[in-house]
């Protein structure tokens, strides 16, 4: 008798990527093949797909078109979306819209484009010229983020979201993708109390996907309200909070993750469900909560807790010279030492928030940190006698605003730059036990520095020890609600983050300059080095933050959620078991190829 075997989806590594199946032509082959040789042509197909898994339906690298897909499915997508599809044609680049250089370094300007990210790219990893979207929905409902889910279902399409672009690791941006632009959803709904799950909440606030901070932070304000967000204006909530997302007032309210309540998400299936920590989603919730963006499903909104205005705020600055390497790590201890017995020892960390800034190129450190809950003076005494080479003033303001929020001057200088190498690590008490532990700590960064040599000119590196992104030391509200989130453990017993950024500005590229091969080679073992001495420093287990990572993460996994990483797993299997939603380092990507159009094979 005759059996026939339904092999799947046939595979050409040249030309189209993924080939559908005839089924006429399948039984005629089959008939064929019995005269032939049966067990060679299945031989020749599992030759064909190397994976032994299903790949994703992309064009292939020579830009011939899959089979999977024809003109009339984008245009009955196009339909289904009001006409809010666009092609590649439409998904321009910075250097193709405008030749007013200024708007490139516009944060507005650069995240209210479709075909734009944040960054240029990440060398090595990443270019916004060649990744590349096929297609783009923009969305403007949770009926369009349907359709575009359910269409690269359907397909098998490599999908992509997007809100603002801000991801260093390039998550949002795939060659031969159908982009889902979620910036136009931008509407907020506010409360005056909200009951969920038998819990009241006061003032709460529904942002849609699209939100960004700079359009919700005067929403707030107007309402002596007070929201938890990062720095930069032009972020949007459902990237910030769903990577856990540190503001500066962080460890007296908590991260943006624990300020989530519940959350509307289409999963992977097409379906809108609500999760709230009460109802059969409840777990999707939690994931949702610092288990990363674009992984479990699209969020559509999130409802997000507010907080009474703080009565006394106020900023911390100082700024110094520094003449080399050598007076930088000797300021850095002292800075160290006294924060240490001035601030810690008194239990008033909870109480501020912010950075120090190394710039060695500059030769210069500047303080940039925030007071909350205590007034001035009683912030002046905590900084009386900070270092002996750094004069520190606590300056008060009018608004939480005015010291929670970055300008447009201070974030400019790094809009549309490309990265070169990005880190970060979660450092803890054991920093600051004794004068030689804070030495070595020091020293350590210096080393940092010293690993990365200044290779084309133009080049800006610096280090930032974030005080405001680890919760030792954080108020009982702030850590109780830690507890609900899928972030990193580590991250409750963390003083904060030593984060190293080294880059090539848009004034770079804007004169006609690349970096050459060669020169790409030696920042590559730059930050090979780099890495191998952080886990010197910090140890190999040291977390990672996964809102500010670069490209190179070894055992993100572990790094990234520690011990959560299973849940995050499961949970990733139960709501997208085919892996529709796929982004560099994200949960369950270590399934699929780096591109993330093929699955691995099984061992």
């Amino acid at each position: 008798g005759l059996v026939l075997v339904f092999i799947g989806p046939l595979y050409r590594p040249s030309g189209w990527r993924v080939a559908t199946v005839n089924m006429l032509g399948l039984l005629a082959t089959a008939f064929i093949a019995l005269a032939a040789d049966v067990t060679a042509a299945a031989a020749a197909v599992a030759t064909a797909d190397p994976f032994g898994q299903r790949c994703r339906c992309v064009p292939a690298a020579d830009g011939t078109l899959p089979p999977c897909w024809t003109e009339a499915d984008w245009d009955g997508l196009n339909r289904s979306v009001g006409g809010r599809l666009i092609g590649r044609d439409s998904l321009l680049l910075p250097s193709e819209t405008t030749g007013n250089s200024s708007l490139l370094t516009d944060f507005d300007y650069l995240t209210s484009q479709p075909g734009f990210t944040f960054w240029r790219g990440y060398s090595g990893r990443w270019d916004q010229r060649t990744a590349r979207s096929e297609y783009a929905v923009l969305a403007e409902n949770a009926a369009d983020i349907q359709a575009a889910v359910r269409f690269a279902a359907l397909h098998r399409l490599r999908l992509v979201v997007k809100g603002t672009g801000h991801s260093f690791q390039g998550k949002s941006s795939a060659a031969g993708s159908l982009l889902l632009w979620t910036h136009r959803l931008r509407n907020t709904q506010w409360h005056e109390r909200l009951e969920v799950c038998g819990k009241e909440y006061e003032h709460p606030v529904v942002v849609a996907a699209g939100s960004q901070f700079s359009q919700t932070h005067e929403e707030a304000n107007q309402r002596g309200r007070m929201e938890m967000a990062g720095l930069c204006p032009s972020v949007g909530f459902s990237g910030f909070a769903s990577g856990g997302g540190h503001g500066i007032f962080s460890r007296s309210y908590g991260t943006g993750a624990s300020s989530i309540i519940q959350a509307e998400v289409v999963l992977a299936n097409g379906s809108l469900v609500l999760a709230t920590p009460c109802n059969e989603f409840a777990d999707l919730l939690r994931a949702v909560r610092g288990g990363g963006g674009g992984t479990f499903g699209v969020i559509v909104s999130l409802t997000y807790r507010t907080f009474e205005q703080p009565r006394s705020v106020g900023t911390i600055q100082a700024q110094m010279a520094v003449s080399d390497l050598t007076e930088m790590s000797l300021v850095t201890q002292e800075f160290l030492n006294s924060l240490r017995e001035n601030v810690m020892s008194k239990g008033m960390l909870q109480h501020l928030g912010g950075n120090l800034v190394l710039q060695p190129l500059l030769k210069r450190i500047t303080l940039r940190m925030a007071y909350v809950g205590i007034s001035s003076s009683e912030c002046a005494a905590l900084f009386s006698n900070m270092t002996n080479h750094m004069k520190v003033d606590c300056v008060p303001a009018k608004s939480w605003i005015d010291v929670a929020v970055l300008n447009k001057t201070q974030l400019g200088s790094m809009a549309n730059g490309r990265w070169l190498s990005f880190m970060n690590r979660y450092f803890t008490e054991s920093v600051f036990d004794t004068e030689q532990s804070t030495a070595t700590f020091s020293n350590g960064i210096k080393r940092i520095f010293e690993l990365n040599p200044r290779r084309l000119e133009g080049e800006h590196s610096q280090l930032h020890i974030m005080l405001h992104w680890g919760l030792s030391g954080a108020s009982d509200t702030a850590l109780q609600n830690f507890t609900h989130t899928s972030m990193n453990p580590a991250v409750a017993e963390s003083v904060g983050v030593i984060m190293w950024e080294r880059m090539l500005p848009d004034t770079f590229f804007l004169a006609g300059k690349e970096e050459s091969q060669s020169t790409h080679a030696q920042m590559q073992e730059d930050e090979a080095r780099t890495l191998a001495w952080a886990d010197q420093l910090f140890g190999e287990g040291a977390g990672s933050n996964v809102n500010v990572a670069g490209c190179n993460v070894p055992d993100w996994q572990r790094r990234f959620w520690g011990s959560n990483y299973p849940f995050l797993l499961s949970t990733k299997d139960k709501y997208d078991p085919q892996g529709l939603f796929f982004c560099s380092n994200c949960v369950g990507s270590d399934r699929w190829t780096s591109d993330g159009n093929c699955r691995m094979p099984l061992v």
